[in-house]
């Protein structure tokens, strides 16, 4: 009796368990539909149309007329293609590496347990409230090359300021200077949140072995926050691939003489001035390709400094 007693407990048991397990599954469902149908929505569909886009002509307006390869066809023959390009790789090569190391060298100094330090979080996390147009209209009286405060110090100096946004040598470094500010916040907060992992005996250990403050930094904390240095680095590559192109439509309109028209922004011109959104939609798929090209070996680096522990 005590056996079939013990049995039917665990049956009655099991039955529990499953009931729980199917009513987790149930509310995980009603909790996670309304992502899943919103990115579904606004990620997912957008995506696809965009690769389907890419093979057909449409001027937004008339039908949608399927032309195979011909967009792709058209990217050898053009010659605004490569210059874009350039500019873009540009935005990247002067904008990616600053944000990082710039991003990691303050969130240590964030990092300090000194009285006040909240004051100078607090300022430098500002630019997480700010959106890109309030920004835009921020730095573009910085930049004024007769009022702009830039310009004036320089003048203390003696230094001729140049004409910022106006200037073909110096638009495209201002506007990587106003998306490297914007981009900060997000990584000092990464880097802090990496910063309070390491254990502070290594660094007691580090300072009795007589490494100096810079040591410290570059021999021992940089490569303990080596992980978020590779998801930092992915973040600011999409990053830098898009918001030069917000920054230049808001401020200098890709100019001037198309300095800082991106292959983001040659493709915005391409489907809502030229109505050529087949076209754009190949420029864009040429940039998700080279964006692929970069990320591709960030991500095997990081698997690989995981497998190595």
């Amino acid at each position: 009796m005590s056996s079939v007693a013990t049995t039917q407990q665990r049956k009655s048991q099991i039955g529990q368990r499953n009931k729980l397990k199917r009513n987790d599954r149930f509310w995980l469902a009603i909790f996670v539909s309304p992502n899943l149908f919103m990115y579904t929505l606004f990620i997912l569909v957008p995506s696809v149309a965009g690769v389907l886009l890419s093979f057909c002509e449409w001027n937004i307006l008339g039908p949608i007329n399927w032309v195979g390869l011909e967009n792709y066809r058209r990217l050898l023959d053009d010659e605004l293609l490569i210059p874009s390009f350039i500019r873009t790789l540009k935005f990247l090569a002067i904008g990616v590496l600053p944000t990082v190391f710039g991003g990691f060298l303050v969130a240590v100094l964030l990092n300090w347990k000194v009285k006040g330090i909240g004051i100078f979080r607090a300022m430098f996390f500002l630019p997480l409230t700010i959106s890109s147009a309030v920004a835009g209209i921020a730095w573009s009286s910085i930049f004024n090359p007769e009022a702009g405060w830039i310009n004036r110090i320089l003048k203390i100096f003696g230094i001729t300021g140049p004409e910022w946004l106006a200037s073909f040598t110096w638009a495209l470094p201002s506007v990587t200077i106003i998306v490297i500010w914007l981009s900060l916040p997000l990584v000092i907060i990464l880097y802090l949140a990496g910063l309070q992992r390491i254990s502070p005996e290594i660094l007691e250990a580090a300072a009795l072995d007589g490494a100096n403050a810079w040591q410290r930094v570059w021999q021992i904390i940089f490569p303990c926050v080596s992980a978020t240095t590779i998801l930092v680095l992915a973040i600011e590559i999409l990053a830098f691939l898009s918001s030069p192109f917000e920054i230049s439509l808001l401020m200098v309109q890709g100019g001037p003489l198309d300095a800082t028209t991106s292959l983001a922004y040659y493709a915005y011109k391409m489907a809502f001035e030229q109505f050529e959104v087949g076209y754009s939609a190949a420029l864009v798929m040429v940039q998700f390709f080279a964006l692929l090209v970069v990320a591709l070996p960030i991500i095997q680096f990081r698997r690989y400094r995981r497998a190595k522990g």
